[in-house]
C-alpha cells in the first residue's frame, strides 16, 4: 500500500507529465510548472532540484508506461509474430501518443547541452534496458522456432529502434515545410519502415 507521501509524489510527477506533454519541456520553467498545476515552487524542487533532473523523472515515467504496455501485449505464436507485435507499437504508440514522442526529442536534446545526474539517467537507461529484455526473449523465440534469420541482435535491436525512434521524432516535432513533407503521411512512413525491419529478419 502507497504512503501518502507516495501518493503525493505520484500525482504530482503525473500532473507535471500531463502539462508537459501538452506544452512540451522547452519553454516551461519551474515557476511555470508550480502555476499550472498549482503547488509551490519549493515542492518541485524539494522532489525534483533541477528542471533536467524533473524531465529525466518525466522521461523515466513515460518509458515504464511503454514498457507496461509492451509487457502485456498477448503472446503470438511463433518469435516473429512476437517481433512483428513489438515494432508495430512504434506506429500505435505514435498514433495514439505523439506528444510523447515529441517530448522524448526534447528530452534526448536537452541531455545534451545540460549538467545531468548519472545516477537519474542510469535509472532511465535501466527502463530502456527492460524494454529490450522484452525483445530479446521474443529474438530467442524465433531463432528457435526458425522463423526469423540468425543475425546480430544487438546490433538489429539498436539499429532499427533507432531508426523508428528517428521517424517518430521528426514526426512529432516538426510541421509540413517542404512540398515533399505533405507526400507521405507519418503513419505510412512508420508502416514502412517497419515493414522493412520485419523483411529484413523474417526467414523466408
Amino acid at each position: 500500500m502507497k504512503t501518502l507521501k507516495q501518493a503525493k509524489y505520484d500525482l504530482v510527477i503525473e500532473n507535471i507529465k500531463n502539462l508537459i506533454l501538452e506544452k512540451g519541456i522547452n519553454t516551461l520553467t519551474i515557476t511555470d510548472i508550480a502555476k499550472e498545476i498549482g503547488i509551490g515552487e519549493a515542492t518541485i524542487y524539494r522532489y525534483f532540484n533541477t528542471k533536467v533532473n524533473l524531465a529525466i523523472e518525466i522521461g523515466i515515467k513515460l518509458w515504464e508506461e511503454i514498457y507496461q504496455t509492451l509487457k502485456n501485449q498477448p503472446k503470438q505464436a511463433s518469435g516473429y509474430e512476437n517481433i512483428a507485435q513489438f515494432f508495430n507499437y512504434f506506429n500505435f504508440g505514435f498514433s495514439n501518443n505523439r506528444s510523447v514522442f515529441k517530448f522524448l526529442q526534447q528530452f534526448d536534446n536537452l541531455m545534451l547541452t545540460e549538467k545531468v545526474d548519472k545516477e537519474l539517467l542510469n535509472r532511465y537507461d535501466d527502463v530502456l534496458q527492460q524494454i529490450k529484455v522484452i525483445y530479446d526473449e521474443y529474438f530467442e523465440m524465433g531463432l528457435k522456432d526458425n522463423t526469423i534469420k540468425v543475425l546480430d541482435k544487438d546490433a538489429f535491436y539498436y539499429t532499427t529502434t533507432h531508426m523508428l525512434l528517428g521517424i517518430c521524432y521528426r514526426a512529432a516535432n516538426q510541421s509540413q515545410i517542404l512540398k515533399s513533407d505533405e507526400l507521405i503521411n507519418d503513419s505510412t512512413q512508420i508502416n514502412m519502415a517497419i515493414e522493412i525491419c520485419l523483411n529484413y529478419i523474417r526467414r523466408k
